[in-house]
């Protein structure tokens, strides 16, 4: 009970820095280098906001999925006539908890780490709540963390907090806390602390070339893997942007 109050706390304390972020994309697909289809597109993604100006981070697949979906597809396929996605973000407006809207600038993208810095093109009336990542834990395995989101238009944009284990902890080549169900990106995880651990991402490998039946082992078998990538690393990267401002 001590558990589920602190998790309380830290949900009606952070969830005004989980944003929903809305994304205009053209996208356009080529098979062998020959472009076969272009059209727009729009998404709802979720982002959290770590500076009082407005900056927040989200996950790079949500933001510029074209990337992600070509490095799969092409470990699928074969050949010379390989398909390839690319997803040119034309448009990216946050939505704050009280239901304004900011028009957004991307800032930074970090591939590797599946991260992407968005921040508003005119700084917001007033500083907002801003999650900070300085002051973070560190859990254990089998140790209970919740995990901050929003829900969309179809959900009223209201919050939601889901509670998961840490199944297993990656050391190399850098750490990632890897959750025991499927979860959301750009959202924050809290410990029973209430201190920040991180910020659920997309770690994704190249898996060789794929079997008919890879994708039946799910997605670890076409390297990709959700996890929560350690508050610090994100401020590593963040300070990229704060120092180009």
């Amino acid at each position: 009970q001590d558990r589920r109050a602190s998790f309380r706390e830290a949900s009606k304390k952070w969830h005004v820095a989980v944003v929903n972020v809305r994304v205009s994309w053209k996208v356009r697909m080529s098979m062998g280098g020959r472009e076969v289809q272009s059209m727009d597109d729009t998404v709802d993604a979720v982002a959290t906001v770590i500076d009082s100006s407005g900056l927040a981070v989200m996950s790079l697949s949500s933001l510029d999925p074209g990337a992600m979906m070509s490095r799969i597809i092409g470990s699928a396929g074969g050949g010379d006539e390989k398909m390839s996605i690319v997803s040119e973000p034309t448009d990216v407006r946050i939505r704050l908890a009280d239901g304004k809207e900011l028009s957004a600038a991307i800032a930074l993208r970090d591939q590797d780490l599946d991260l992407a810095f968005i921040r508003p093109t005119t700084p917001p009336a007033s500083p907002l709540t801003a999650i900070n990542l300085a002051d973070s834990g560190s859990p254990a395995i089998l140790d209970e963390l919740i995990v901050l989101g929003r829900l969309g238009r179809v959900g009223g944009f209201v919050p939601s907090s889901i509670p998961y284990t840490v199944s297993a902890i990656m050391e190399k080549p850098r750490t990632f806390f890897v959750l025991n169900g499927p979860a959301g990106t750009g959202t924050p995880a809290f410990g029973a602390d209430g201190k920040v651990v991180g910020l659920l991402t997309i770690r994704q490998i190249d898996p060789g070339r794929m079997s008919m039946f890879g994708m039946m082992g799910g997605t670890e078998g076409a390297g990709v893997i959700a996890v929560v990538l350690p508050a610090a690393d994100v401020l590593e990267i963040a300070k990229q942007v704060t120092e180009k401002k």
